[in-house]
């Protein structure tokens, strides 16, 4: 029997009446559900055929961290405020259901970030996934950070300031978006370099093909402050200077389902309200 994961933010409670209507359309249909609470990803990556995420941007975040390796489609369904990656509405959720099983969904392949972070000293090393970004930030009330940043080998520049962004097009039109970064096109195999509030009035951000490797040290900490490396908002590894911070393509990108009902543009004119 074919099965469908389901990913459930609990804390929404339209989600919680959503979920058993879309259960039973799947029963109906002789789909075996599982629930993500109660399987392992690994279960889920290796038997489903679908994950249905019913929730908002956040919890599609914290799904796309979890395909590392492999990665099964996502129908992200926008229960939340925003919805640049559930861009399929509540209405909408089984016609969507539908045309997948039909074989006639538009899938596409969002970019996304593998990160390592090493440890000169310790030799610890940690290794991170982002659909959004990479962010290197100082913490609390530590000083500003002093940040060298190469690309490919390559010094691109060092400057003092709260940190760095790394987005993907995808994260775009997330944090680096607020920091002043342009929004890029998802189709682009691009990553965005955002500075976070530098000194330097003439650094701007700048984008860069995603086939560089971006490298990102910290320098000159006070001993009292610390640096975070944050993967989406979701996962955090603290830094010091003796860390190097890499940051290349994942060789798995995100399969998402788009809606039929809204393009890219539309999506867009409708989060930002353009006129």
């Amino acid at each position: 029997m074919d099965k469908v994961a389901i990913v459930v933010n609990q804390k929404k409670p339209s989600a919680s009446e959503l979920l058993p209507k879309v259960r039973t359309w799947l029963e109906k249909r002789e789909l075996q559900v599982q629930d993500s609470t109660q399987v392992t990803w690994e279960e889920i990556l290796n038997e489903a055929l679908l994950v249905i995420c019913l929730g908002g941007d956040g919890t599609l975040l914290s799904v796309a961290s979890h395909m590392r390796e492999k990665s099964v489609p996502v129908l992200g369904v926008n229960l939340g405020s925003l919805g640049f990656l559930t861009e399929v509405k509540e209405s909408e959720v089984f016609e969507e259901l539908n045309s997948f099983f039909l074989n006639q969904s538009q899938i596409e392949e969002r970019l996304m970030i593998a990160c390592s972070a090493r440890s000169d000293k310790s030799k610890i090393e940690r290794r991170l996934t982002a659909l959004n970004d990479m962010v290197v930030s100082r913490e609390g009330l530590s000083r500003l950070l002093h940040v060298d940043i190469r690309v490919s080998g390559e010094k691109l520049t060092n400057f003092a300031g709260d940190g760095i962004i790394i987005a993907t097009p995808t994260g775009s039109t997330a944090y680096s978006l607020s920091a002043g970064g342009p929004v890029v096109h998802p189709g682009l195999e691009a990553f965005v370099i955002t500075p976070i509030c530098p000194h330097a009035s003439s650094l701007r951000p700048m984008v860069v093909s995603a086939e560089e490797k971006i490298s990102i040290r910290i320098h000159t900490l006070d001993e009292a402050g610390k640096a975070l490396l944050t993967a989406d908002g979701q996962e955090n590894v603290e830094i010091d200077d003796s860390f190097s911070v890499e940051i290349t393509r994942s060789a798995t990108p995100l399969k998402l389902i788009k809606s039929s009902k809204r393009s890219y543009f539309a999506t867009l004119r409708e989060n930002f309200k353009f006129p």
